[in-house]
């Protein structure tokens, strides 16, 4: 997925995810009487606790840039739990036509997972992982790979969490479609979309204000869900490989997210393409588009 930039801003920003469905809007709620699931598996509902009240849109300002991330703690999941509204989660989909896609959402307060995705737009969901997700038109399985805590200031990480319903509920309410290029004339949002206007709210915008430190490691034009992998672990402010390399021997990571990023590491600057080898170990060998092969990498320098 894409998101157009502006084209008066210099440093443009444009999101590509691997998916490889077209735009679709968003259904409405399925009638009751129409073979609704028992349970759905999706909501436009908040339903949140009464300490998450939605802000108003004068209350949101551009996010504070957090300098020094490299030198930072990262605090990685491998579900959800109390506590944890606002970490960014990755998944992998698997489409109705069998390939495999990486898919993001952030979590809620009451442990959902709210997301834009594929032939439903902007919902709320269940957590997911091993399970599939009907939307009433296709059929996809979602397996979780890992969360990560999107800022490590205790005081913008509380913000994110107070403000996160009022940031997301005009998407919820306008049943925004999901798509693959989104951009600022733009009435839908890919996933990271969707996840970075969460995260980075513009003023007066629905448009997100991107972090001065948040730089793109492969594509010049786009950013990925990798570029913001990177940037969340504190690996985009760091002087070279062997830093990053260092950085990530030292952090307590899962097994999955730790060899994401040593392969990420590895491949910045040659380009941004598909799932990494971790998350294809994930879910065996199910058709996986353009996997790189895993090299034999040398140990960093101590």
């Amino acid at each position: 997925m894409n998101i157009r930039p502006p084209l008066h801003v210099v440093t443009a920003f444009a999101v590509a995810m691997l998916f490889g469905c077209a735009q679709t809007p968003a259904p409405p709620d399925a009638p009751a009487e129409t073979h609704a699931p028992a349970e759905p598996r999706y909501t436009r509902e908040l339903n949140l606790p009464p300490s998450g009240v939605p802000a108003s849109r004068s209350s949101l300002a551009p996010a504070p840039v957090i300098s020094g991330r490299g030198s930072k703690p990262v605090h990685a999941v491998t579900g959800v739990a109390a506590g944890q509204a606002g970490y960014v989660h990755y998944f992998l989909l698997r489409m109705p036509d069998e390939t495999v896609e990486v898919q993001v959402g952030i979590e809620l307060a009451d442990q959902r997972i709210a997301w834009s995705f594929p032939d439903l737009g902007v919902v709320i969901s269940p957590f997911i992982d091993g399970e599939d997700l009907h939307t009433g038109t296709a059929n996809y399985t979602v397996w979780h790979l890992y969360g990560v805590r999107p800022f490590p200031d205790d005081a913008v990480m509380t913000r994110l969490q107070n403000d996160l319903p009022g940031r997301i509920a005009p998407w919820l309410r306008a049943q925004t479609p999901y798509c693959l290029d989104d951009g600022p004339k733009r009435n839908c949002m890919s996933c990271l979309g969707f996840v970075l206007r969460a995260l980075f709210p513009g003023r007066g915008s629905d448009y997100p204000v991107m972090p001065r430190d948040f730089s793109r490691s492969g594509n010049p034009a786009q950013y990925t869900p990798n570029d913001l992998l990177l940037y969340l672990a504190g690996m985009l402010d760091l002087r070279d490989r062997n830093a990053r390399l260092q950085r990530i021997a030292r952090l307590d990571l899962p097994a999955d997210l730790r060899n994401d990023l040593e392969e990420l590491v590895y491949g910045m600057g040659a380009g941004d393409a598909a799932p990494l080898t971790a998350r294809q170990k994930r879910i065996g060998d199910s058709a996986v588009r353009n996997v790189t092969p895993k090299s034999t990498r040398p140990k960093p320098r101590s």
